[in-house]
């Protein structure tokens, strides 16, 4: 009923290359167009069975001196600043988080606003015995690990990415969590 379903190209034979009449020039240049892409990185974490996307408020940006913008290497929070001055800021607010629950473990590994810090995500409020009945809803995720900062001049300002404790690059969905506690900190 439905047929041969091979591709075509499974069937598909050589031919001759291409003949060339006489006085006339060769099709091939000497020297071929190369287009060459940045290498991007390969999707990791979360990347892989997206979740909806989570919305951060970047209305304005460009009046606001920090908000999250995203390019080939992740989310990232551009930081209307030098580096040394978005190091020190985020240094004050790991050291500061009461309410966000940061850690600071190790300050500057070397390089400057490398930071790594530990987060423990606050537990939501019990919402009450119906609440905890509903087996449909699922449980919020948890952002909680060991981060690390990695800022990156960009011309003026300065892009702040967040990776894993390992140094690995962090998940879309995780950077954006922590990064946009940064970034209501920061302004």
């Amino acid at each position: 009923m439905f047929g041969n379903n091979e591709p075509e190209y499974l069937a598909s034979v050589e031919a001759y290359p291409l003949r060339v009449p006489e006085g006339l020039d060769d099709p091939t240049g000497s020297s071929p167009v190369i287009i060459s892409v940045p290498e991007m990185r390969l999707p990791t974490g979360d990347e892989l069975e997206p979740m909806p996307p989570r919305v951060v408020n970047t209305v304005g940006r460009e009046n606001a001196n920090a908000y999250l913008a995203w390019s080939a290497e992740g989310a990232y929070m551009m930081v209307k600043d030098v580096p040394e001055n978005v190091s020190q800021r985020l240094l004050s607010v790991i050291e500061g988080s009461s309410g966000t629950m940061m850690t600071l473990l190790k300050e500057n590994n070397g390089a400057v606003g490398a930071h790594k810090f530990h987060y423990s995500q606050a537990k939501a409020a019990d919402e009450g015995f119906f609440s905890n009945m509903a087996f449909w809803r699922s449980d919020p995720f948890n952002y909680s690990g060991t981060f690390m900062t990695s800022l990156r001049v960009d011309g003026k300002n300065t892009r702040v990415y967040l990776l894993f404790g390992t140094g690995e690059a962090c998940d879309a969905a995780g950077s954006e969590h922590i990064l946009d506690i940064f970034m209501q900190q920061l302004g």
